[in-house]
C-alpha cells in the first residue's frame, strides 16, 4: 500500500528531528511520549491532550502500510494489552533519509537496485503488460498511431491494474522514465499520472 507524497515528506522530517534529538541528548530507547513534546513543538505532528495520540496513530498507519522504515529509529511491539509500544533508538547516518532528497516523479532518489536490475525486471514484466487491455487501433487518429510507434501503449485507457503496476514499479525503480519504459507510455504522461496517484494516496 502506498502513502501520499506529503506523508512521505512528513516521515522524513520526523525521522531527522528524532535522530538529532537522540544524538544531542545521548538517550536510547525512549518512548513516543518522550519525543512527542519535541515533535509537537516543531510543528511536525498534531498536538493533542493525550501526550501524542495522533502521533501513535500515525506510526500505526505507517506500520500497517509496511512503511515504518521511513522512521528507522522507531521500533514497535505489542504489549500484554495488545497495544503498540513505540521506542526510538539512534541509527547510523546512512539509515537516515536526507532532507535534501525527495521521492517524487520530478526528483527521484537513488534507487535501491542497479539500472541493469531494473531493465531485467522490465523484461520479466513484459508478459504482464501484454495482458493489459488494448483498444482497437483503427479508431485512433493518424497522429496517435504515429506516436504509438515509439510508445506502443500511448492512448490506452488506464485501468486499476495498470495504476497498481505503475506505483509499485515507481516505488521500486524510483525513476519515472523507467516506469514509462515498463508501461510503454509517454514519459510525460507517466510522470503526471504518478504525481496524481501519489497525491491521492
Amino acid at each position: 500500500m502506498i502513502i501520499s507524497h506529503e506523508e512521505f515528506q512528513k516521515a522524513r522530517r520526523i525521522s531527522r528531528a528524532i535522530q538529532e534529538y537522540l544524538e544531542q541528548t545521548g538517550l536510547h530507547g525512549i518512548r513516543s511520549t518522550d519525543v512527542y513534546p519535541l515533535l509537537a513543538r516543531k510543528g511536525l505532528i498534531q498536538k493533542d491532550r493525550h501526550n501524542g495520540a495522533h502521533f501513535r496513530k500515525y506510526l500505526i498507519r505507517l506500520h500497517k502500510r509496511g512503511m515504518l522504515n521511513l522512521i528507522p529509529q522507531c521500533q514497535g511491539s505489542k504489549n500484554k494489552s495488545k497495544f503498540y509500544e513505540w521506542r526510538f533508538y539512534s541509527v547510523p547516518d546512512s539509515k537516515v533519509i536526507s532532507n535534501t532528497k525527495s521521492v517524487n516523479a520530478d526528483n527521484p532518489i537513488i534507487p535501491d537496485i542497479k539500472e541493469a536490475e531494473i531493465d531485467d525486471l522490465i523484461l520479466k514484466s513484459k508478459s504482464h503488460i501484454d495482458k493489459l487491455p488494448k483498444i482497437d487501433e483503427s479508431i485512433l487518429p493518424p497522429q496517435a498511431i504515429e506516436i504509438r510507434k515509439t510508445y506502443p501503449r500511448a492512448y490506452e485507457k488506464w485501468t486499476e491494474r495498470e495504476f497498481d503496476i505503475m506505483i509499485r514499479a515507481f516505488m521500486k525503480f524510483k525513476n519515472s522514465d523507467k516506469v514509462s519504459v515498463l508501461l510503454r507510455r509517454q514519459p510525460s504522461v507517466v510522470k503526471k499520472t504518478i504525481k496524481l496517484r501519489l497525491r491521492q494516496g
